[in-house]
């Protein structure tokens, strides 16, 4: 089986990052061979000129374009899954964010208005989903960031997100 062909095809239709399992379990590849052959994948693009490339870490792999063609995409791209949120979903995403797994009462309580619009526009976009629920009467729904969203935020983790105290002069402003 040609490796480079297929794995770079899934890549290529894929809806977001592959976790490497599945391509080690599916295809019987160990990481390190894997990890080499993205490399060699990636140098093959470069040498053709192509304008992406193979973006991968320990864990997950997708294909990105490159940097210094991105003002040429602007007109072609689509828009953003983060274009066009509301100051509200981008209140309801940092609270989700920051104080995962949440429930809607608790982004509702810190925001001080009602939250489920918001967090419904959030999962439908992929940025957030449900991860379980509170047992405890009700059992309401425990919200957690999704990995479009890490994609998004050009992180690998939700540990890498800034401490919102290095943004604030004193404690009163925080």
């Amino acid at each position: 089986m040609n490796y480079k062909k297929v794995i770079t095809a899934i890549l290529l239709v894929s809806d977001g990052s592959i976790n490497h399992s599945y391509f080690q379990e599916n295809f019987n590849i160990s990481k390190d061979n894997l990890l080499k052959l993205f490399d060699d994948i990636n140098s093959e693009l470069n040498n053709m000129d192509y304008g992406f490339y193979i973006k991968y870490n320990e864990n997950t792999s997708d294909f990105v374009t490159l940097k210094d063609i991105s003002s040429e995409l602007t007109e072609f791209k689509p828009p953003s899954v983060l274009r066009g949120l509301s100051t509200p979903a981008l209140e309801t995403l940092s609270i989700v964010a920051y104080e995962q797994p949440v429930t809607k009462l608790k982004v509702s309580e810190i925001r001080g208005v009602e939250s489920e619009s918001s967090l419904k526009t959030l999962e439908s976009r992929g940025l957030i989903q449900k991860s379980g629920s509170l047992d405890i009467p009700g059992t309401p729904h425990l919200y957690v960031t999704t990995i479009l969203f890490l994609e998004k935020m050009n992180i690998s983790t939700i540990e890498e997100l800034p401490i919102l105290g290095d943004y604030f002069a004193n404690i009163e402003e925080e």
